[in-house]
C-alpha cells in the first residue's frame, strides 16, 4: 500500500500546485467587476476563466495544510530525540531566514536613497520579527508587493513556536482532541475577527492573517499525519479507499460551488465555513496522494514540472508579486481592474523570469544552506 518515506515526492508535486493557484491569483486575477463588459470571443473567453482564477487564493491553505503534515510529521517521528528542539530550529532557520533576509535586505539597498524603508522603522520590525500578519500596513505599491504575500510566513513562523513544544509534551490522544477543537474554533474566531475589527488601509484583513484564525489549516495537516501514522488507520484505508475517494468527491462538489457563489476569501460564508472545507479537501487529497500512489492524483503530483516549481515554491511566493509589479510598472499599468493583452502578456513574462530568478537562487543559495542546515541531526 502507501510508504512513508523520508521525502515524498508527491508532496513537491502538491507544493507546485500551490504555487501555481498563487501566481494564477496574483497574475491573471484583476477583479472585473459586474459592469465589466467585453466583446470579442476571445476578451470574453478570458474573462470566463478569470472568474475561476479567483479562487487562487486556496493555494495558500494548501501550503498551510503541506506545512502541518510535514513539520508535524516529522515532530512525530523524532519527538522523543534529546536534539528535538535545537535540530529542529536549526533546519527551520536554514530554510526560512536566510533568503528571507536576504530578500528584505535588497528592498533596503532599492530604497535606501529614497528614504522610504529608513522612514519605516515599525516596518522595519515587523518584517524582521515576522510579526507582518498583525495589520501591518504598506504606504507604497513597492512595499505592498514586495512584502505582502509574506504574511502567510509569519503565520508560519509562529506556528513553529508552538507546535514543537505542544507535539513534544502531549500524548496523542490529547494531541487528537486539541487538532480537533482547534478545527473547530479558528472558524469562529475568523468570524469575531471579520465583525468586530475592521480592515486598515493598506493591510490584509485579520481574520485572514492571524495565526489563530488560520490554525485549521495547520490542525488538518497535523491531523493527516497523525492519522498517516497509526497503522490501524492506513490499514482500515487499505479496505475503504472508495470512501476516502467518495469524500474527497463529496468536498470537491462543496469547493465548486462556494467558488461559484462566493469565490473571494474576505466574503462572509468563505470565512465562515468556506475555508476550514477547503483545507479540509486539500487534507482528503494529500491523503489520497499518499494512500494511492498509482491513483490520477499521485500520477499527476509526480509530474516533473511540477515537482520542479514545487521544489522553488518559497523564493516564487516570496518574490512573485514584485515581480509582477514591476512588468506592471513597465507598462504602465500596476494595479488594473480590467485585462488588457499588453498586461496578460507582461505578466507571462514575469512569471518566467520570476521562475529563473528562483531556479538560480535554488542551486547556488537555498539548496546550499539546506544541505548545511540537515547536517545538523535528531
Amino acid at each position: 500500500m502507501a510508504r512513508q518515506t523520508a521525502r515524498i515526492p508527491e508532496l513537491d508535486g502538491l507544493r507546485g500546485v500551490a504555487i501555481s493557484l498563487v501566481i494564477v491569483y496574483h497574475y491573471f486575477y484583476y477583479n472585473p467587476g459586474a459592469d465589466h463588459h467585453t466583446t470579442g470571443l476571445i476578451r470574453k473567453t478570458f474573462v470566463f476563466f478569470e472568474k475561476f482564477f479567483a479562487v487562487g487564493w486556496s493555494g495558500v491553505d494548501l501550503f498551510f495544510v503541506l506545512s502541518g503534515f510535514l513539520i508535524g510529521g516529522i515532530l512525530l517521528d523524532v519527538r522523543a530525540s534529546p536534539h528535538y528542539f535545537k535540530t529542529f530550529y536549526l533546519r527551520r532557520f536554514y530554510r526560512i531566514v536566510p533568503i528571507y533576509y536576504a530578500w528584505i535586505s535588497a528592498y533596503l539597498l532599492l530604497t535606501c536613497y529614497s528614504g522610504e524603508f529608513f522612514g519605516r522603522a515599525r516596518m522595519v520590525a515587523a518584517l524582521f520579527l515576522f510579526l507582518q500578519n498583525f495589520g501591518l500596513q504598506y504606504s507604497s505599491g513597492l512595499a505592498s508587493a514586495w512584502f505582502l504575500p509574506a504574511w502567510s510566513l509569519a503565520v508560519e513562523e509562529q506556528f513553529y513556536l508552538i507546535a514543537p513544544l505542544v507535539i513534544r509534551l502531549m500524548s496523542k490522544r490529547r494531541l487528537y482532541m486539541l487538532l480537533i477543537a482547534v478545527i473547530l474554533v479558528a472558524p469562529i474566531l475568523r468570524i469575531w475577527v471579520y465583525h468586530h475589527i475592521p480592515v486598515r488601509p493598506g493591510s490584509l484583513a485579520l481574520d485572514y492573517t492571524l495565526m489563530p484564525c488560520r490554525a485549521d489549516s495547520l490542525a488538518i495537516g497535523i491531523l493527516v499525519a497523525l492519522l498517516w501514522r497509526n497503522l490501524v488507520f492506513r490499514e482500515w484505508l487499505t479496505g475503504h479507499s472508495n470512501f476516502l475517494r467518495a469524500l474527497t468527491g463529496l468536498f470537491l462538489v462543496g469547493m465548486l460551488a462556494l467558488f461559484v457563489w462566493t469565490p473571494l476569501k474576505n466574503s462572509q460564508l468563505i470565512q465562515c465555513v468556506g475555508i476550514t472545507w477547503v483545507d479540509v479537501f486539500y487534507g482528503l487529497v494529500m491523503m489520497l496522494a499518499l494512500a494511492a500512489p498509482a491513483g490520477p492524483i499521485a500520477v499527476f503530483a509526480r509530474t516533473h514540472w511540477l515537482a520542479e516549481i514545487g521544489r522553488v515554491s518559497y523564493c516564487l511566493y516570496l518574490i512573485h508579486d514584485a515581480v509582477r509589479f514591476g512588468a506592471g510598472l513597465l507598462i504602465k499599468t500596476a494595479s488594473p481592474h480590467a485585462p488588457s493583452w499588453a498586461l496578460v502578456a507582461a505578466n507571462a513574462v514575469a512569471a518566467v523570469i520570476s521562475y529563473l530568478i528562483c531556479r538560480v537562487s535554488w542551486v547556488y543559495f537555498e539548496h546550499p544552506l539546506l544541505r548545511r542546515g540537515h547536517q545538523w541531526k535528531y
